[in-house]
Protein backbone atom coordinates (compact mmCIF):
# COMPACT_ATOMS: atom_id res chain seq x y z
CA UNK A 1 0.00 0.00 0.00
CA UNK A 2 3.09 2.38 0.70
CA UNK A 3 4.55 1.72 -2.75
CA UNK A 4 1.35 2.61 -4.54
CA UNK A 5 0.58 6.04 -2.32
CA UNK A 6 4.02 7.09 -3.28
CA UNK A 7 3.22 6.24 -7.46
CA UNK A 8 0.31 8.46 -6.67
CA UNK A 9 2.06 11.24 -5.50
CA UNK A 10 4.54 10.80 -8.60
CA UNK A 11 1.72 10.94 -10.71
CA UNK A 12 0.05 14.07 -8.57
CA UNK A 13 4.00 15.36 -9.30
CA UNK A 14 3.45 14.51 -13.11
CA UNK A 15 -0.15 16.11 -13.02
CA UNK A 16 1.60 19.28 -12.01
CA UNK A 17 4.10 19.73 -14.25
CA UNK A 18 1.98 19.36 -16.91
CA UNK A 19 -0.11 21.93 -15.44
CA UNK A 20 2.27 24.73 -15.79
CA UNK A 21 3.63 23.91 -19.16
CA UNK A 22 0.70 25.77 -21.22
CA UNK A 23 1.37 29.03 -19.50
CA UNK A 24 4.98 28.90 -19.93
CA UNK A 25 4.35 28.06 -23.41
CA UNK A 26 2.30 31.15 -23.42
CA UNK A 27 5.05 33.28 -22.05
CA UNK A 28 8.03 32.45 -23.55
CA UNK A 29 6.98 31.30 -27.12
CA UNK A 30 4.28 34.41 -27.49
CA UNK A 31 5.81 36.82 -25.14
CA UNK A 32 2.23 37.63 -24.07
CA UNK A 33 1.77 38.24 -20.72
CA UNK A 34 -1.64 39.77 -20.32
CA UNK A 35 -4.13 38.22 -17.53
CA UNK A 36 -1.00 36.89 -15.69
CA UNK A 37 -0.65 38.72 -12.13
CA UNK A 38 3.03 38.99 -11.41
CA UNK A 39 1.90 39.37 -7.74
CA UNK A 40 0.17 36.00 -7.25
CA UNK A 41 3.60 33.88 -8.91
CA UNK A 42 5.66 36.03 -6.55
CA UNK A 43 3.87 35.07 -3.89
CA UNK A 44 3.29 31.14 -5.34
CA UNK A 45 7.27 31.31 -5.89
CA UNK A 46 7.86 32.30 -2.36
CA UNK A 47 5.13 29.73 -1.17
CA UNK A 48 6.55 27.16 -2.83
CA UNK A 49 10.63 27.30 -1.15
CA UNK A 50 8.75 27.89 1.66
CA UNK A 51 7.18 24.58 1.33
CA UNK A 52 9.99 22.85 -0.50
CA UNK A 53 12.11 23.41 3.08
CA UNK A 54 9.89 21.95 4.67
CA UNK A 55 9.55 18.83 2.59
CA UNK A 56 13.67 18.65 2.14
CA UNK A 57 13.58 18.96 6.16
CA UNK A 58 10.77 16.07 6.39
CA UNK A 59 12.43 13.93 3.58
CA UNK A 60 9.58 13.17 1.83
CA UNK A 61 10.53 12.62 -1.43
CA UNK A 62 7.79 13.18 -3.65
CA UNK A 63 7.14 16.68 -2.34
CA UNK A 64 10.97 17.74 -2.61
CA UNK A 65 10.11 16.78 -6.38
CA UNK A 66 6.76 18.30 -6.59
CA UNK A 67 7.59 21.59 -5.19
CA UNK A 68 10.99 21.67 -6.59
CA UNK A 69 9.47 22.02 -9.85
CA UNK A 70 6.62 24.13 -8.75
CA UNK A 71 9.46 26.52 -6.86
CA UNK A 72 11.04 26.60 -11.01
CA UNK A 73 7.54 27.17 -12.86
CA UNK A 74 6.22 29.96 -10.51
CA UNK A 75 9.82 31.64 -10.39
CA UNK A 76 9.85 30.88 -14.29
CA UNK A 77 6.35 32.46 -14.86
CA UNK A 78 7.14 35.45 -12.49
CA UNK A 79 10.30 36.41 -14.81
CA UNK A 80 8.73 35.73 -17.70
CA UNK A 81 5.38 37.94 -16.87
CA UNK A 82 7.68 40.44 -15.50
CA UNK A 83 10.19 40.64 -18.22
CA UNK A 84 6.91 40.82 -21.24
CA UNK A 85 4.62 43.02 -19.27
CA UNK A 86 2.11 45.22 -21.06
CA UNK A 87 2.89 42.76 -23.92
CA UNK A 88 0.22 41.18 -25.68
CA UNK A 89 -0.37 38.62 -28.61
CA UNK A 90 -1.47 40.31 -32.02
CA UNK A 91 -4.69 38.49 -31.75
CA UNK A 92 -5.30 40.13 -28.11
CA UNK A 93 -4.29 43.89 -29.76
CA UNK A 94 -6.48 43.36 -32.66
CA UNK A 95 -9.57 42.57 -30.16
CA UNK A 96 -8.38 45.70 -28.15
CA UNK A 97 -9.14 47.72 -30.79
CA UNK A 98 -12.39 46.92 -31.91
Amino acid sequence: MHELMNWIGYLGTALVIIAYLPQIYHLICLRCSAGVSLRAYMLWTIASALLLLHAWHIASHVFVMMTGFQLIATATIGFFTWKYREQKTPVLQEVELE
